[in-house]
């Protein structure tokens, strides 16, 4: 369906790789011998992941300001699960940290929501059997890693389609229009980077996970985790327009959970913008 699409994402020699230490961990993680000391020694070697991973840890929102003071110390004070995360987290997002040249959508502003779709995620994926809360809360990160591309390599198509969509309300579908949907963009450059077929199937759908085929769970999860942060207004939000929320009937979650994940949301919306902010403001 983008071909051509395809063949532009092809022909561009500076795409971003992924994450060195990322890459490091999430290949450690998949194996069966994976201890959380083999994890510190890999962000150990990173000194730059290692002291805004602490700054993070540190912030009102883990309640250890001041408390962590090395990441065996993280590991045993906020648990291997959740340190996990963070170094998912602060790697990608400190992978593209400049200025996009579009007022519609600021780096900072793109990652706080990408942030908060994360930790939405993982915590409806907890109430969801089968389903892995850490890794969906990397899907959370990566979901929207598209619209950093498009801003950055598609500039001038993303100008005029802003121009005659008369801004940034229903964008998703001019962009498809436009053969430049960042859905498209970011499943290329997971597969670009090697990561499994969920992560591009549930990037790729994750506006319409019905057609996610075997990944429609998670791409729904993402789904509903996405309205709930636009609504929330944590973050970039500008492409909601819908009122109401849609749920997913495949994801079988009962209203009381949804409404408890979007309480907590709303409740931590403040802390988590503050936890983070100094990351992504350098």
């Amino acid at each position: 369906m983008y071909v051509s699409l395809v063949e532009r994402l092809n022909g561009i020699q500076d795409l971003p790789s992924i994450p060195n230490t990322l890459n490091k961990v999430l290949s450690e993680l998949a194996k069966e011998s994976s201890t959380p000391d083999t994890i510190e020694t890999i962000i150990k070697e990173d000194p730059l992941l290692t002291a805004k991973l602490l700054q993070v840890a540190n912030s009102p929102y883990y309640g250890m300001a001041g408390k962590i003071s090395s990441i065996a110390r993280a590991i045993v004070i906020m648990g291997f699960a959740e340190v996990r995360n963070l170094v998912v987290g602060v790697s990608l997002t400190t992978m593209v940290t400049g200025d996009l040249g579009f007022e519609e959508f600021k780096t900072k502003d793109l990652w706080l929501h990408s942030v908060a779709v994360a930790t939405a995620a993982n915590k409806l994926a907890q109430h969801i059997p089968g389903m892995d809360p850490e890794e969906v809360f990397t899907l959370g990160i990566m979901h929207d890693i598209g619209r950093f591309l498009q801003c950055l390599y598609f500039p001038n198509e993303m100008r005029e389609l802003l121009k005659a969509n008369n801004g940034i309300k229903n964008l998703y579908p001019a962009e498809e229009k436009a053969g430049i949907p960042h859905t498209e963009i970011g499943a290329y450059l997971a597969h670009r980077w090697k990561l499994s077929e969920l992560f591009v199937e549930a990037i790729r759908y994750h506006h319409r996970p019905q057609g996610a085929g075997p990944y429609t769970a998670h791409a729904s999860v993402l789904f509903l985790a996405d309205q709930l942060c636009k609504k929330l207004q944590i973050g970039w939000h500008g492409e909601d327009v819908d009122n109401r929320l849609l749920i997913p009937k495949t994801l079988s979650l009962s209203q009381d959970i949804i409404k408890g994940v979007a309480i907590y949301m709303k409740e931590q919306k403040n802390e988590i913008e503050r936890a983070w902010d100094e990351v992504l403001s350098t």
